[in-house]
């Protein structure tokens, strides 16, 4: 029954996102993303020849501007918090508003398990993360190796693992405090609040390298400028509260009251 109740439910939650829109309007942003990241770098000679003479005017000097992959790189990863946040913003009430419209009451009394209703929603936010993240990473790819050379592919292909990692770690919290809020505005408030924790936490000394924003500064990887192995603390701990999250996701739905 869980089995069957999962994939018919996960079946469910695809075609309203397909019908929704909201599914079109993902993959539009990354995309459009995707080919920014190398627009931005390619037209930043021409935009500051374009206002050198009113730079001039006003006593500055603009020097000439080299462009390269790695600034279209650092684009990338500039650009990925901003996709993230218009995903978490989409699928912010994903829980809490079928909560509200009590739309999951006739279908756990028909015995789907409140385990299934999590998963499958997880699933598919997972999915959708996945492949509109790696499609934006493989556009910006594609068009760096066409107008300029991908050097150190491997390390670039490492640095982009870890904002991927944190948009997984998002996902995680946005279930554990979807079963915690009563509404999609309270769940995105909660997320806000403990990403400005994260933040204000990171300017104590030794602690940024611990949590999970510290995945947002893989440009600095990217650049050669960090290594690998200083990110892994901070992988760690969202890998294992993620888990945490989720995990406690599960067992706060089994309990709360629809």
């Amino acid at each position: 029954m869980m089995k069957t109740g999962f994939w018919a439910f996960f079946k469910k939650e695809w075609l309203e996102l397909v019908r929704g829109g909201r599914l079109l309007i993902l993959i539009a942003v990354f995309v459009l993303f995707g080919i920014m990241n190398p627009a931005i770098a390619k037209l930043t000679p021409w935009l500051m020849e374009q206002m050198a003479d009113q730079l001039a005017e006003s006593g500055l000097a603009v020097s000439a501007v080299t462009v390269d992959a790695q600034t279209s790189w650092a684009q990338f990863f500039k650009n990925i918090p901003m996709a993230a946040l218009l995903f978490i913003v989409l699928f912010g009430g994903c829980l809490t508003s079928e909560c509200e419209r009590g739309t999951l009451i006739p279908l756990l009394a028909r015995g789907l398990s409140r385990r299934s209703v999590i998963g499958a929603k997880a699933a598919l936010l997972c999915l959708v993360w996945t492949t509109g993240y790696w499609l934006c990473f493989g556009i910006t790819f594609a068009y760096n190796a066409f107008l300029w050379e991908n050097g150190g592919t491997a390390r670039i292909l490492t640095a982009a693992v870890f904002p991927y990692l944190f948009g997984l770690w998002l996902i995680a919290m946005l279930f554990l405090l979807s079963v915690l809020a009563k509404t999609g505005t309270a769940v995105l408030a909660g997320l806000a609040a403990l990403l400005a924790c994260c933040y204000a936490a990171g300017m104590l000394p030794g602690a940024a390298g611990w949590l999970p924003t510290k995945l947002l500064s893989a440009q600095a990887l990217s650049a050669g400028q960090e290594k690998a192995s200083e990110f892994a603390r901070a992988a760690a701990v969202a890998a294992v509260s993620g888990i945490a999250g989720y995990l406690g996701a599960l067992a706060g739905f089994e309990r709360r009251l629809l």
